[in-house]
């Protein structure tokens, strides 16, 4: 049996993405919902209240912004952690390769991907196919998955947990987890034949870039690492100076949007106001 655990900042599933689970998993399930609409819990506590919860031999922990494309889709899991009783982790996104320097693990562009990603723009809603088969192999291994959506062994937390301790938001539990999972002798891979809908980009504040400097503090001694890929010297140079720059950039982007918040720059602007507005006159 499977057991979906969901997070919820409802008070419950929406009837769509209830009827979509019923309609596509194809095996045994339940669904263990965690009841987070007074932000009582964190993504890690919320999980492991699922963890103790949840039934079933294969955990699936997933947004409740998702919707599955395949039928059978939970038919094809099992059959994956049969044929392959190494792997402890499975997701639809994520990186060959992270480096030593804080990042989303997408910023090392040495990625595999197969989902439909959402987003809105202008209010309207719209989505995309997103299908990275560079580095595709059989089977695909990764460094570490998106947690969008992420199954999991029941047995497997014996060894490993959602680390509550270390963080108490919503960012880096999904690299943090897969890290655990490398770190048990088991593996991470990349499942090819499960097509989801994600219908959001995420969040990447100031909170996410603090939660994965806990991260990188956390895993330092065991950080760069790649699975799936063989990288060249050269490659690996590139992958980690892509890296450097995204750092650089982001936090170029930082000191400026504090520039233009600042008191002084409002104040500053306020009194340069109206001798722009006379300059113009002039002009015109």
């Amino acid at each position: 049996m499977i057991s979906c655990i969901i997070c919820s900042r409802q008070t419950d599933l929406s009837a769509e993405l209830k009827e979509n689970i019923a309609s596509t998993i194809g095996c045994e399930y339940e669904l263990v919902v965690i009841d987070n609409s007074k932000n009582e819990y964190s993504i890690f506590s919320a999980y492991n209240e699922g963890v103790r919860r949840a039934q079933g031999d294969i955990l699936c922990f997933m947004h409740e912004d998702v919707l599955y494309h395949t039928d059978g889709w939970g038919k094809s899991v099992v059959d994956y952690f049969l044929q392959y009783p190494s792997v402890g982790l499975l997701g639809v996104a994520g990186t060959h390769f992270l480096s030593h320097i804080p990042s989303g693990w997408w910023e090392t562009e040495c990625k595999s991907c197969h989902l439909i990603q959402g987003y809105t723009e202008n209010g309207e809603y719209k989505s995309s196919i997103s299908d990275i088969r560079t580095y595709m192999s059989n089977p695909t291994c990764l460094v570490a998955i998106d947690g969008l959506w992420m199954c999991m062994r029941k047995d497997v937390f014996i060894q490993v947990s959602w680390d509550d301790v270390t963080f108490n938001g919503f960012h880096a539990y999904d690299v943090d987890m897969s890290l655990q999972i490398w770190s048990t002798g088991l593996q991470v891979h990349m499942i090819w034949d499960v097509l989801i809908e994600h219908k959001s980009l995420g969040c990447f504040d100031d909170c996410f870039y603090d939660a994965y400097a806990k991260l990188w503090a956390k895993w330092r001694e065991i950080l760069p690492m790649n699975k799936g890929v063989e990288l060249s010297i050269q490659e690996y140079e590139i992958r980690t100076r892509i890296v450097e720059l995204n750092e650089k950039i982001r936090k170029q982007h930082k000191q400026i949007t504090s520039i233009y918040s600042s008191k002084a720059y409002r104040l500053g602007n306020l009194i340069l106001k109206p001798i722009r507005k006379i300059k113009k006159l002039l002009y015109l």
